[in-house]
């Protein structure tokens, strides 16, 4: 898809996530630069860079809105969906709660992963993974960077560190391996689809990120009660997986929202904040209400 800046952006990565690279104030930095007016920082399972952002509320002016966001890793029968959910209070006890559930979860799910790749030969161990993690959820980075460290996984990984793979390494190295029958996947549950719906319907705007990615569902099984978005514009979608999903949006009337689901060039290279394809500026206007309506979470910064 075409490199194009919009006004706005609703799903950035920082640094709190583990797969992230800049700061939310150098994410704001690069925002103002290009121009975008609204944007929210939606990291993966953890609300810090909300509260962080909170204590920014007026410090620089009150030009750039920015909305609370998270994206929510939860599992529709095996199949892992993330869930975008904006606006919320991010001292919401249930929205809390279900973050502390999935770092249960994820836990577990993470020790899993070290043995089934111990099991296929490779080094690494659980707690020097969490060391490198410092105190984040272990991500794709996470584990490429503490294997690669050991000489003897070089070769099994040479396609992601030097071979083919390696303009993206860290992305192609999470699809390869962790992904749905990727070569170290285990089934782990960490959050129920429509469980965790139910639970947030009424305390956020909840939108399904890069439906593009779940070729293995109909996008109709996911329009639970409690989904009012869907993410249509993301550098995942082509531009006739976009023009599908513009028409699902119609036709279930859905709000619409654009992502460039930004982590940094070193993660993903080439994806730029703002860069989700969508030239349309009004395009989130009613998003915005829904947000609006909520009260709590979004600040003029």
């Amino acid at each position: 898809m075409e490199y194009s800046v919009g006004s706005f952006d609703l799903h950035i990565h920082s640094s709190h996530s583990s797969d992230g690279v800049l700061t939310p104030a150098q994410i704001l930095t690069v925002v103002r630069t290009r121009g975008i007016s609204t944007f929210s920082i939606s990291d993966h399972n953890t609300l810090t860079a909300c509260n962080e952002m909170k204590w920014n509320k007026g410090r620089y002016g009150s030009e750039t809105m920015f909305i609370n966001g998270v994206e929510l890793s939860t599992f529709h029968g095996d199949r892992e969906i993330h869930v975008t959910a904006y606006g919320f209070n991010e001292g919401c006890h249930a929205l809390i709660g279900v973050l502390e559930m999935f770092k249960q979860n994820r836990d577990l799910q993470t020790q899993m992963r070290v043995e089934r790749l111990q099991d296929m030969g490779f080094t690494i161990e659980y707690g020097e993974l969490m060391k490198a993690a410092n105190g984040r959820t272990p991500s794709g980075v996470t584990f490429l960077t503490v294997l690669s460290k050991h000489p003897e996984n070089r070769e099994a990984l040479y396609d992601y560190l030097e071979g083919e793979k390696s303009i993206s390494p860290f992305t192609n190295f999470y699809f390869d391996y962790f992904f749905k029958d990727g070569k170290a996947w285990v089934d782990v549950r960490l959050l129920d689809y429509y469980e965790t719906v139910e639970r947030l319907k009424d305390k956020a705007v909840l939108c399904i990120a890069h439906p593009g990615l779940y070729k293995d569902r109909e996008i109709e099984e996911l329009l639970t009660d409690g989904i009012s978005g869907i993410e249509a514009y993301s550098t995942y979608h082509s531009h006739e997986q976009v023009q599908k999903y513009l028409d699902v949006a119609k036709n279930h009337n859905l709000l619409v929202t654009a992502g460039s689901d930004f982590h940094g060039d070193r993660i993903k290279p080439g994806i730029h904040i703002g860069g989700h394809g969508c030239a349309d500026s009004t395009l989130i206007d009613s998003f915005i209400e829904r947000v609006v309506d909520l009260k709590y979470g979004f600040y003029f910064i």
